[in-house]
């Protein structure tokens, strides 16, 4: 089973590392029960390279430790935006799983 949420529903631009830190300790709360937590960027139009880190990134990093019991995709993301994303995760050595 997979959680998917949508980020639109906090601006069509995302920013800022504690908006991003708040969010991910949210999503790890309600996520806890799923294998997948599906981040939605459908309709963004902007994400900071440190909300990228702190909400995906480390998102995907602490599920590959184990520390999350759930998996990280992304889908609905301009190539923009997969670009900010993408750059974040690598920096990182972390992975996300690709969705069919």
């Amino acid at each position: 089973m997979s959680y998917r949420y949508a980020l639109a529903q906090h601006g069509l631009t995302l920013a800022t590392r504690p908006i991003a830190e708040s969010l991910r300790l949210k999503l790890t709360e309600q996520a806890a029960e799923f294998e997948l937590l599906e981040l939605d960027f459908t309709d963004i139009l902007g994400i900071s390279s440190s909300f990228a880190d702190e909400l995906v990134a480390r998102l995907a990093e602490e599920s590959q430790a184990g520390k999350v019991k759930f998996d990280i995709a992304v889908s609905g993301a301009s190539s923009e935006v997969d670009g900010v994303v993408s750059r974040a995760v690598e920096r990182r050595g972390a992975k996300l799983v690709q969705l069919n």
